[in-house]
């Protein structure tokens, strides 16, 4: 159908609204779209009375909004034991031993995996790639094969070397080591350094001592591992950093005699168990007891604030996130609560305690609160139920205010607003007058571009048509 073409001429009796759309009777939510905006089946368990949750079958709210724990479907086992009524994680019985109806891909035969294939062929040492012991146990060297690299003769390979140091290439250099070895493949690091000494080619194998992890060792060239050493590839006989000082050698010397010793940093090929911290075996295959490691991340519920579970798995039921903080009651909000605020979880802004407000704490400086209004303790000035008391600012006296106080004003007490002395008024302040206003000598004169300085003032100019410049500049003088 094409948006040029209206909907009635696609078989003449098709309209867009017609096309049943089984989401237009439930209102859908953003909670209720999946990943990718596909749509949530938490509605699509239909009853005679509208749609029900798919979790416990009650109506009002969908699989996700669910109160209830994730409950194992009708006629769905348990993933574990094959039994009904549990899920997974609530599983209390072993793991049942499932059937095999495959192929085994080592013979081609059904009814029997890989692993346990009468015609397997016996496993190889992943370091020598011989059978009759374990990668662990291994003493033989490694097995090397270097079939991949082209065979050169030693000359031209030697000359590949030549290029690549010259040009301080180290992938290039390493790499055109590899293929002379393998037209000289009893070379040590001992030779190989001499070489590049006598022929001053400007590369350095260092042979640096410094711990490795237990799953790594150091290999040599002939596959030989467990070397003491560490060999570095340099273009330079110095440290690069000063943290390396410690693990170089003193001397070239001393660095000819680590090279009979050395090799590269290389995978052992043997795991590391997490649980006893012994190589040989995973954590799964442990034969020791489990141990509970502090400092593995662990699984926290949200809904509970325990450690263990999912919020999927948690038994306690789920609070209403959108009820009331005050009462904890769905219905209303916070503001809109009838009960009287709680103080549940809120802290003292003045003993720094949970559980009162300020306004009632009894530890205000060693004394009970009391009232500015009546003198009387249990209350603020602000939660007063007795009639406001007004004190005179002149005479202190109860009953009126200082502006309606029949005695003479009582100077003693007034602060002058220019010099900020008691005593006085500002009108009566022998004092020089503060600019009280912001003057215009850091304005502009649109016409001429130039700083205003007072001068100059056509008297004839007016604000607002009542005042000029020059009774604008002169306001200090006026009194307010």
């Amino acid at each position: 159908m094409s948006w040029d073409i209206p909907a009635t001429m696609v078989g003449q009796n098709q309209h867009w609204d017609t096309i049943p759309n089984k989401y237009d009777s439930v209102y859908i939510t953003n909670e209720d779209v999946g990943f990718n905006g596909e749509y949530d089946r938490g509605y699509e368990n239909k009853t005679d009375t509208g749609f029900a949750c798919y979790n416990c079958g009650q109506e009002g709210h969908s699989k996700i909004q669910c109160p209830e724990p994730q409950k194992a479907r009708d006629g769905e086992g348990c993933f574990r034991c094959g039994e009904i009524g549990h899920r997974k994680s609530e599983c209390p019985n072993q793991p049942a031993e499932a059937g095999f109806s495959g192929t085994c891909r080592l013979c081609g035969e059904q009814g029997h995996r890989a692993v346990v294939c009468p015609s397997k062929p016996p496993e190889l040492c992943k370091n020598c790639q011989e059978s009759g012991h374990k990668t662990l146990d291994c003493q033989l060297p490694r097995k090397i094969t270097r079939d991949h690299l082209p065979s050169i003769p030693e000359d031209k390979a030697w000359e590949m070397v030549k290029v690549a140091a010259m040009a301080h290439e180290i992938d290039d250099l390493k790499e055109a080591v590899e293929i002379y070895l393998k037209s000289q493949p009893n070379l040590t690091y001992y030779q190989l350094e001499q070489a590049f000494r006598e022929q001053d080619l400007g590369a350095f194998l260092i042979a640096t001592e410094k711990e490795l992890a237990p799953t790594y060792t150091n290999m040599d060239f002939q596959g030989n591992l467990d070397k003491k050493f560490t060999v570095s590839w340099r273009w330079s006989s110095r440290p690069a950093r000063p943290r390396e000082k410690q693990i170089w050698p003193s001397s070239p010397e001393e660095n000819m005699e680590r090279l009979k010793d050395a090799g590269e940093p290389t995978d052992r090929g043997v795991p590391k168990c997490s649980n006893c911290n012994m190589l040989g075996h995973i954590r799964k295959n442990c034969p020791e007891e489990t141990i509970e490691n502090p400092d593995q991340p662990s699984v926290t519920c949200y809904n509970c604030d325990k450690i263990g579970h999912r919020v999927r798995d948690c038994p306690e039921p789920r609070p209403d996130k959108f009820a009331c903080k005050n009462c904890k009651e769905s219905g209303h909000s916070a503001k809109e609560c009838p009960q009287p605020r709680s103080a549940e979880g809120v802290e003292c802004k003045k003993c720094n305690e949970i559980g009162h407000f300020s306004r009632d704490c009894l530890q205000n400086n060693g004394s009970d609160s009391k009232c500015f209004n009546c003198g009387q303790d249990g209350h603020r000035k602000q939660d007063c139920p007795n009639e406001a008391v007004l004190i005179c600012r002149n005479c202190d006296g109860i009953g009126h205010m200082s502006r309606e106080c029949p005695l003479p004003r009582d100077y003693s007490r007034v602060k002058c607003q220019n010099c900020d002395q008691m005593g006085h008024t500002r009108v009566r302040c022998t004092k020089p007058i503060k600019e009280a206003v912001p003057t215009f000598d850091e304005s502009y004169n649109l016409d001429t571009n130039e700083p205003f300085d007072g001068q100059n003032v056509d008297e004839s100019a007016n604000i607002n048509g009542n005042q000029s410049w020059e009774q604008v500049t002169n306001v200090q003088n006026y009194e307010w």
